[in-house]
This record gives structure tokens, C-alpha cells and sequence, in this order.
């Protein structure tokens, strides 16, 4: 019989079961792009080997499936759980990729995560239910991808292999996310952020590149930077949320494992998203300004408290000694979908929707990671140690809270 969580020496050797061999052998065989529209074999084998892995480990996987409007099409988010009863603690990652990234970061560390942490508690099941889930379809709706890739390709601005069809076009467009990423704090509809961002640009448009944005612009209509949530990317996650309570599912805190394999100990190195400030968190061994990036970045909204102090709590035991930044604050999805829609790009925004407790786990992807979503986003590119550091704080909150 084990003794309870408080007991350190129990929790050490609990701990101590995290082997950085397995995980890096899990991104070794998942590395590959895994992408619904341009390698859906490839994605439903990452699947299958998630789902193997949790019965290797002596756990019974679920699959909940699910469909996108306009596609024929059933895809599978999938689910292990370990523990008791009552409310779960949830902790998630998202299988899929974007085009042409094999994803040994974005979003295979996140899965290597999860996957020890089941196979360590599969070992030692905390007294309450602590269920895996690995979603699909975070990256982007397959829908409105396949609506973008052939206007792009009817209005000449890409050929089939999605390269721009010449260098100003490469410009036109890279300015013109520059634009929608800055305007659309505090602006309530896409469809509006799209047309300011084609204004500014307008005396640079060549006539196909206008006529493509403008298609943006009718694609943007019906999205807000409120709803575009399970619209426009976090499809699994949100139809998870969706269907949960008729499942008979109560979800009692969430662990989202995102993008969080890559460490750098340069200057300047670490940078910060439109509406935060380092100011703004409580860090545990890094640089006093976080301007290099060797620590997780932990973000929480309102509702995350306790979960929050429980993980900090974990990172700063001696035998895990796992640098961080946490923001942790009194904002709502509402009020960061307005004032710091970054922090609303993972699979805890669809949780935060409906008032339940979540913590976004990363490095912080393109704020940090040089190589997010390109072909360049291979296993050699991951620190392990940090991420074995992850896994055991992880480990130790889910048996702690």
C-alpha cells in the first residue's frame, strides 16, 4: 500500500521512473508531417501508435470521434484514463501537423510528455481519475484550409506545392499576417482586422493578390476573435468540450502540453506575444528580464489558481529544479481573446470557454522556437532533459492536487 503523496521519499521514487530513453524513442517513431489534408495516413498511424502505447501500458483506450462540416471525414481525439473517480484532471496534447513540419516539437514533445506521464501513473494511480487525451485537428479546420489552398492556387498566389508564386507575393503576404496579428488587439471580428490590414497594403497589390485577400475577407465573415475556437483551429478540442458532460465527463483541471521541447541559453533569445510583459509573471530560476529561453512558460486565467500553485510548487522541488514563468491572473477567455489573443492558441481555450480551470504548458513556440512550423522542426532540435523535467512536474502535480 503506498503512502500518501506528501510522503517525499514515495514521491521520489515515483519520479524517478521518468525515463528520457522512452521519450525520446516516441518522437523518433512519430517525427513526420501529419497533416488531414496532405498526409492523413501518416496522422491516423500517429494515432494508432498513441493508442498502443496506452494499451502497452496496461491502460484501456477510448476514441472520441468527431466530424467537420463540409468534410466526409470521422476523426478520432483519443483517450486513456488512470486513478480513481469523480472529476478528472486532464492531461492533453494534439497530434496533428501543419503542412510540410514533421513536428518533433510542435506537437511531438507535447505527446512524449503525456505518454511517460501515463506510463509512469499507469505504475502509481493518484487516489483521483487523471485521464489522457491527445486531440487532432488543433492546427487548423481541414474545411477552411482546403477553401483557402484553392483560392490561393485560382488567384495565382501559390503553385501545388504551396510556394508563393514570386517574391513580391512572398512580401505581400508575409506584411499582411504582420498586420493581422498586430490590429486584431481589441478588435472584435476578423473580417474587419483582414480589411484594415488589405487597406494599408493597398497601393502594393498586384490585382491577384487583392482578389485573394478580399476571398479572406468573405472566409473572415462569420469568425470573432471569441468564437473562432473549434471555427478556424482547436476542432478536437472543442468538440470534446462540447460533447463532455453528455459523456458524463467532469473535468476538474486541464494540463495542455503544447509545443515545449526547445531551450535556448542566448540573449535575447525569449520573446513575449502583444499584450504581455515579463512584469507580468512569477518566475523560479531564470534570467531576472526572461529574455533568454531556458524556462516552460506557464499561463492560467482566472480559474487556474490552485492548479498553478500546485504545478510552481512541483517545479521548484530539488528533485525537479524545472525553471518557469507563470502568469497566472484574474482574466477571463473573453478578456484574453480581446487583450492577449496568443495565449488562446492551443487546445485550453476551448476549456477556458466554459469556465474550467487550465494551464497552457510550453516554451512558447514562435515567441522562442526558430524552427515552429517548418520543415525544420526535427527530433535534434529538443532538449530532453528539460522535457524530463516537465514530465516529472506534471507528474507530481497530478498526484499533489
Amino acid at each position: 500500500m503506498f503512502l500518501p503523496c506528501a510522503n517525499g521519499v514515495w514521491m521520489q521514487s515515483i519520479l524517478a521512473n521518468v525515463d528520457s530513453e522512452q521519450m525520446y524513442d516516441h518522437i523518433l517513431k512519430i517525427e513526420g508531417e501529419k497533416h488531414p489534408l496532405f498526409s492523413p495516413e501518416q496522422m491516423e498511424d500517429c494515432a494508432d501508435y498513441i493508442l498502443k502505447a496506452f494499451e502497452k501500458y496496461g491502460l484501456e483506450p477510448t476514441v472520441h470521434e468527431f466530424q467537420v462540416e463540409e468534410l466526409d471525414y470521422t476523426f478520432r481525439n483519443l483517450e486513456a484514463t488512470v486513478g480513481g473517480s469523480g472529476p478528472e484532471l486532464l492531461i492533453v496534447s494534439h497530434y496533428d501537423t501543419v503542412r510540410d513540419a514533421p513536428g518533433a516539437n510542435d506537437n511531438g514533445s507535447a505527446i512524449t510528455v503525456m505518454l511517460e506521464a501515463a506510463r509512469v501513473l499507469s505504475q502509481s494511480p493518484p487516489t483521483a481519475a487523471v485521464r489522457f487525451v491527445s486531440f487532432n485537428l488543433e492546427e487548423q479546420n481541414p474545411a477552411r484550409q482546403m477553401e483557402i489552398q484553392e483560392n490561393s492556387l485560382k488567384y495565382g498566389i501559390t503553385d501545388e506545392a504551396g510556394r508563393y508564386t514570386s517574391w513580391h507575393t512572398a512580401q505581400v503576404l508575409t506584411r499582411f499576417g504582420e498586420l493581422f496579428s498586430r490590429y486584431r488587439i481589441g478588435h472584435p471580428s476578423y473580417a474587419d482586422v483582414t480589411q484594415r490590414a488589405i487597406s494599408e497594403l493597398d497601393d502594393d497589390l498586384h490585382p491577384n493578390e487583392r482578389d485573394f485577400l478580399n476571398s479572406l475577407v468573405d472566409l473572415n465573415k462569420d469568425l470573432s476573435f471569441v468564437n473562432w475556437p473549434g471555427r478556424s483551429s482547436m476542432m478536437g478540442s472543442s468538440a470534446w468540450v462540447r460533447d463532455a458532460s453528455q459523456r458524463g465527463i467532469s473535468v476538474r483541471g486541464v494540463f495542455c502540453l503544447e509545443t515545449m521541447g526547445y531551450t535556448s541559453s542566448e540573449p535575447h533569445s525569449q520573446h513575449f506575444p502583444e499584450g504581455l510583459d515579463p512584469d507580468m509573471f512569477k518566475s523560479f530560476n531564470t534570467a531576472p528580464d526572461l529574455t533568454v529561453g531556458d524556462f516552460l512558460t506557464i499561463i492560467g486565467d482566472c480559474n487556474s489558481g490552485p492548479l498553478a500553485d500546485t504545478l510552481r510548487i512541483q517545479c521548484e522541488r530539488e528533485d525537479i529544479g524545472l525553471p518557469y514563468a507563470c502568469l497566472q491572473e484574474d482574466f477571463t477567455f473573453e478578456q484574453a481573446a480581446y487583450v492577449m489573443p496568443d495565449v488562446l492558441r492551443s487546445d485550453h481555450a476551448p476549456f477556458w470557454r466554459k469556465g474550467i480551470p487550465g494551464l497552457l504548458l510550453t516554451d512558447s513556440a514562435n515567441f522562442r522556437y526558430p524552427f515552429y512550423h517548418t520543415p525544420a522542426d526535427t527530433i535534434d532540435k529538443i532538449d530532453f532533459d528539460f522535457l524530463t523535467k516537465i514530465c516529472k512536474a506534471v507528474i507530481a502535480t497530478a498526484l499533489e492536487f
